[in-house]
């Protein structure tokens, strides 16, 4: 095996990322399976960040950066995860517009060493579109582990391309990626199909001037009925030649139907890979698995699943509760408040002291609430989210958790949207994309809404947890998970009939991870969040001091009294809270913290609170990309209904707790 890439079996050229005559900036796509390492390539070229996780559907809509490479100006893309050109998903489906509609002028193809045949089969398509492409064999290092070889000399040999083996978790094989990009080549002609197919395509192409013809990959998505002919790229066609080409797909296609074209190409292609694969890879005959295999196997096992899931949410439990509240401790001790005292003591005039340092001060609710009560949570939380995601535990908990909650239609694909949705509501929502059917999409993105919980609102509430009776954990998380259940059964019944999931997921293999990359990961997901968050924290505080001072608070409060102490027997001050989760859940749920911390609330309240706070409306940005993924009627409609049932559960909830 090679490390080197194979640039001898072929001429290289640059023609088509440099040619003259070509636009002001090159666009580079980076293409591949699932969970191939994509956007790790997309890290290195571009010198940005762009998240990275050890399971699939990490990237769910293309992510562009413009840079200077080789002294040219590109355009580099990370796409969303595919296995075929024949789509089925929406993220599936923005990764074949950049493809036909991008002007792309290189390809970065991602390719997975531990699925090789998948991965060729993939890059024959994506070879039939005639656009220069490097072939990027990732994992090596995996597949070597599980007595994997693959001569990678052989392997550009017979995929026509050159090949660089790497391992991009770790960097080897990413150096001059950028130069060896410029000197790929296209080989538009892999795979060779039944007669009748090449003759369909020359026929189809003769129809198009030499300079205007659409690449083979492109007349084979025509015929079979992927695209049509008012939806290629380039120059529009007259109505002559349009009549010819329906003319002669409508005999082909009564020659060899859709499916039988489908099933013939996909014949073709396997075959190839197939070829291909037995040619340049070895395999031991003896492989003894390692604890990565075990571990995995551990992990969504039925039965061994449940306790190795228990354990990960005890220790997460404790680090939360534990850790971060001393390092918050500190913080303040340190800092934040000796600042407090001398910002007071600066301040003499009494509105202005208040404004700033007050209840409701922009300095002590806003930066102060956000940095020491947040941060600290988040550092502990995400440092051992980002673990969990690179060892690639998440997919095998989406396993797990497809078994479990198949009899209450939680299955699918839905699994790891919901799942992902602890990190994050709106990208939660964005992953929504994998489903196949829109009626799959509003369900996964309400169940999300209503029950899961952010990082940063979760890390928080674990920390009153923490604080708190046992039994609070048990009757909040069992009341959400109940509520979501209900819910979910409910809307699977009102929606229209749609068709059901297959569950097929690619299993990761466990690693080691690099904490490089998840010390990156955790100081970028805070960073984010700081950005995002801090302004509204000090907005929300504005918001707060301007409702207080002027009067309206008690109004609000008048007006809301008979459900916030007559339905959910909480005290007046709780409105607040519910009035900051309007604008973000985690800046009502650290005000909710503060008073829990300073014993404002009994028993009965902070459970109640938790459960309300929980299943409350989901956060302006996630609403945002509700309007954005499914219309303003149905997030409307969504966030209407999470209200009343966030109301209705909590007032129940406080009504069986007082009474047992």
């Amino acid at each position: 095996m090679s490390g080197s890439c194979h640039s001898a079996a072929v001429a290289t050229s640059q023609q088509g990322i440099v040619e003259a005559g070509a636009p002001d900036h090159r666009v580079i796509a980076i293409i591949g399976l699932g969970n191939s390492g994509k956007s790790m390539f997309f890290n290195v070229l571009t010198g940005r960040y762009s998240f990275v996780a050890n399971y699939p559907h990490t990237t769910v809509e293309p992510n562009r950066q413009r840079l200077t490479l080789q002294g040219w100006p590109v355009e580099v893309v990370d796409t969303p995860g595919i296995s075929s050109l024949s789509v089925q998903s929406d993220d599936e489906r923005s990764t074949l517009e950049v493809l036909l509609r991008g002007s792309v002028h290189a390809i970065l193809f991602c390719g997975d060493a531990l699925r090789l045949q998948q991965s060729l089969v993939l890059l024959a398509q994506v070879l039939e579109l005639g656009i220069p492409t490097l072939f990027c064999l990732n994992k090596s290092d995996e597949a070597a582990r599980q007595g994997i070889a693959i001569d990678t000399e052989q392997l550009a040999r017979a995929a026509g391309v050159p090949v660089v083996p790497t391992a991009a978790p770790y960097g080897r094989g990413m150096e001059g990626l950028g130069e060896q990009l410029f000197s790929a080549h296209a080989n538009d002609n892999p795979v060779h199909y039944l007669r009748s197919i090449e003759a369909a395509v020359s026929q189809l192409g003769s129809l198009f001037s030499l300079e205007s013809r659409p690449a083979r990959g492109v007349l084979l998505q025509v015929l079979q009925g992927e695209l049509s002919m008012a939806q290629l790229p380039g120059p529009s066609l007259g109505q002559d030649v349009l009549r010819k080409a329906q003319a002669m797909l409508r005999t082909f296609g009564t020659e060899m139907p859709p499916m039988r074209l489908s099933q013939s190409l996909f014949n073709s292609r396997d075959a190839w890979a197939r070829q291909i694969e037995k040619q340049v890879s070895k395999r031991a005959e003896v492989v003894v698995p390692g604890f990565s295999y075990w571990a995995g196997w551990s992990a969504r096992h039925p039965i061994l699943g449940w306790p190795i899931l228990l354990v990960i949410l005890w220790l997460t439990f404790y680090s939360v509760g534990r850790v971060a509240a001393e390092l918050a401790s500190l913080l303040g001790a340190w800092f934040f408040d000796p600042l407090t005292r001398a910002v007071s003591a600066l301040l003499t005039d009494p509105f202005l002291n208040e404004m700033i340092v007050g209840n409701f001060g922009l300095l002590t609710m806003g930066v102060i609430n956000a940095i020491v009560t947040v941060v600290p949570i988040l550092i502990v939380f995400f440092l051992i989210i980002n673990f969990l995601e690179d060892v690639g535990y998440l997919p095998n908990l989406s396993v797990l958790a497809t078994r479990a909650f198949a009899p209450f239609g939680l299955t699918g694909k839905a699994v790891l949207p919901i799942i992902l949705g602890t990190g994050c509501n709106t990208v939660a929502t964005l992953t929504s994309r994998i489903m196949e059917s829109r009626g799959e999409r509003i369900m996964v993105s309400f169940l999300i809404a209503l029950g899961v919980p952010c990082a940063v609102q979760l890390g928080i509430m674990l920390a009153i947890f923490a604080a708190a009776p046992f039994s609070v954990l048990l009757v909040v998380m069992g009341t959400v998970v109940v509520t979501s259940v209900i819910c979910g059964i409910a809307l699977n019944r009102l929606m229209p009939a749609r068709p059901a999931s297959a569950f097929i997921l690619e299993l990761p293999a466990l690693r080691w991870p690099s904490w490089r990359n998840i010390v990156q990961k955790t100081y970028y997901r805070i960073k984010d969040f700081l950005l995002e968050a801090m302004p509204l924290f000090v907005f929300a505080a504005a918001l707060m001091f301007t409702l207080e001072k002027s009067g309206l608070l008690v109004l609000i409060k008048k007006w809301l009294h008979p459900v916030i102490t007559g339905f959910l027997s909480m005290p007046d001050k709780v409105t607040e809270v519910f009035i900051l989760v309007l604008s973000r859940r985690e800046v009502g749920a650290v005000y909710f913290k503060d008073m829990v911390d300073r014993g404002e609330l009994d028993y009965y309240q902070v459970i109640t609170g938790l459960v309300v706070m929980t299943l409350f409306v989901p956060c302006i940005s996630n609403t945002m990309v509700m309007i954005k993924e499914l219309g303003a009627r149905w997030a409307v409609s969504i966030n209407l209904g999470i209200v009343a049932i966030a109301i209705l559960v909590g007032g129940l909830v406080d009504w069986v707790i007082r009474l047992v």
